[in-house]
């Protein structure tokens, strides 16, 4: 590692080189030679440069604590929307909400990147109703929602009301809903919500599906008190080629459980571990 730091010293005009110290950093994952580069870097007055400041940055809110990710973000005079965002994302991952929402409140023009980091970070730390009230507002700024934002937003709904109209949202916004994420969103969200017949109307318009589509579907049947439905599309997962994995089993081993027919439970578990 000192050879490294020696070497820095004699580049000091080398940005690249100090970014590639940064590169073995992050190979390393060590907070302590972070701290080191971090000073070195300080001493060549190359920590005030934007894209080496957003990289020692990037480390930082990777390794550090959220004071130490403000006070290295101090640092950067010339901040970028990637400074805002990296730094957002260092206080949302200690979820330190309160700061990183006065963070995002100062940010001059926040993107797609920003709005979706606050919308995750209220939607992981529970505060749905927060979450999606910020939807709107991102709306109303101009920024145009990601497939991302669809997708952090669907697993925070509650009611069928709100899951309709954020389906709403994203056919208003051109995204596919036979792209398979967001389909699968979809499925999952009208599954947990009882409301199968959209669910089975997204599924049924995806262009590709996996697993994840069908385990969605599948359990959304028999949380929903169908359990008869539910093995009948495990049985239709089966015929159409797809192999169950242990979430798949552990669904319709419970539908089968609770319609108490043990003959379909031991032919279930055959099938899967024939597989």
């Amino acid at each position: 590692m000192s050879s490294y730091l020696k070497k820095a010293h004699v580049n000091k005009a080398s940005l690249s080189y100090c970014s590639q110290l940064i590169d073995r950093c992050l190979s390393f994952k060590s907070f302590d030679f972070a701290k080191t580069i971090h000073g070195h870097l300080f001493k060549l007055g190359f920590n005030a440069h934007t894209y080496l400041g957003n990289r020692c940055l990037d480390l930082y809110s990777r390794f550090g604590t959220s004071d130490e990710v403000l006070q290295l973000f101090d640092e950067i005079p010339q901040k970028n929307c990637i400074s805002w965002n990296i730094c957002l994302r260092g206080l949302l991952k200690s979820d330190n909400l309160d700061t990183a929402r006065k963070v995002f409140d100062e940010i001059p023009e926040p993107d797609v990147v920003s709005w979706n980091s606050m919308i995750s970070g209220y939607a992981s730390c529970g505060y749905s109703d927060y979450a999606l009230e910020m939807f709107p507002k991102m709306q109303r700024q101009g920024v145009r929602p990601s497939g991302f934002t669809f997708t952090i937003l669907l697993s925070t709904v509650s009611s069928a009301c709100h899951g309709k109209q954020i389906h709403g949202s994203m056919i208003r916004s051109g995204l596919s809903l036979s792209n398979v994420v967001l389909g699968n969103s979809l499925i999952d969200m009208y599954g947990k919500l009882g409301v199968l017949y959209y669910a089975f109307g997204v599924f049924l318009n995806m262009e590709e599906l996996d697993i994840i589509s069908w385990n969605s579907l599948i359990s959304g049947c028999f949380n929903s008190g169908y359990g008869e439905l539910a093995l009948d599309q495990f049985y239709s997962m089966r015929y159409s080629g797809y192999s169950p994995d242990e979430y798949t089993i552990s669904i319709v081993i419970n539908a089968c459980t609770k319609l108490r027919n043990l003959d379909k439970d031991w032919r279930i578990l055959s099938v899967y571990l024939n597989n």
